[in-house]
């Protein structure tokens, strides 16, 4: 059948587009009034609060097309290595994601301090916090040495925020520094200390720096490592094979971003 020249498949053809039109109008008229990003995510079971005015709208919405693919390897070194009983200090707390994980997996749900410099992103920290009783005390700082105060990267994409230079490219924040030794000594925390690390390259000074805390107090290091200059997976591990640590697991991610590595104290 054909109606005014046109064929039935031609008509049903033309409406679908027709319809895909509006919506995509509609959609834009929709994005010009309001934000229509979501605010929260439900990942591993936790319910993970997400500011759009401070965290990356490509970033919420990955999270709610694929929730648990966010520190996937991360997660696994969490399942695999983390003893419950042990105390947690977990630098690069982010909005919350692996910080409530773990603390759902501890005996003691207290012992577990995490650490977030950047001032932006502490609010959905917080509100993640309370929306799952989760026990972990936030400590808004940044681990650095030498030095009171560090100038930090800001940006919304909670990936790329890291200490830096002074810059007129980039948006920054002075942020108050602290030390890892620090940490556990304000939290009463005295060996088998499990230090949980995603500090994107800093995790190469907290060794250097702090080489005698860790070989004396901490048990497991559960690490992001990124390849910077000279620092590698490879150079990361020889470090700590030097403070009495065994490799017993290494993961890429998926991205290729960085490699997620656990050592254990050698007994």
């Amino acid at each position: 059948m054909k109606i005014m020249g046109f064929s039935g498949k031609a008509i049903r053809l033309t409406a679908v587009l027709a319809l895909i039109c509006i919506a995509a109008t509609l959609s834009a008229g929709c994005i010009g009034v309001a934000n229509p990003t979501p605010n929260q995510a439900m990942v591993r079971e936790n319910l993970i609060f997400l500011d759009p005015d401070y965290v990356d709208a490509n970033f919420i919405w990955s999270l709610l097309l694929d929730p648990n693919s966010f520190d996937r390897e991360l997660v696994n070194g969490v399942d695999g290595w983390l003893t419950p009983a042990n105390p947690v200090i977990e630098l690069g707390a982010g909005v919350g994601i692996l910080s409530t994980y773990i603390n759902d997996r501890l005996a003691i749900p207290a012992q577990q301090i995490s650490v977030e410099p950047n001032p932006y992103l502490l609010p959905s920290l917080e509100k993640t916090k309370s929306y799952n009783l989760a026990g972990y005390t936030i400590v808004p700082k940044a681990v650095a040495y030498g030095t009171q105060n560090v100038t930090m990267s800001v940006d919304s994409s909670i990936m790329k925020n890291r200490i830096t230079e002074d810059s007129a490219f980039v948006e920054t924040v002075t942020v108050p520094a602290t030390t890892v030794r620090q940490i556990a000594a304000d939290a009463d925390f005295i060996g088998n200390i499990t230090l949980v690390m995603n500090i994107i390259g800093s995790e190469f000074d907290v060794v250097l720096n702090e080489a005698e805390f860790l070989k004396n107090n901490v048990s497991t290091i559960i690490s992001a490592a990124y390849t910077s200059g000279k620092n590698t997976p490879d150079s990361f591990a020889e470090r700590l094979r030097h403070l009495g640590f065994t490799e017993v697991s290494r993961t890429v991610d998926e991205d290729g971003g960085y490699t997620v590595m656990v050592f254990k104290k050698t007994a």
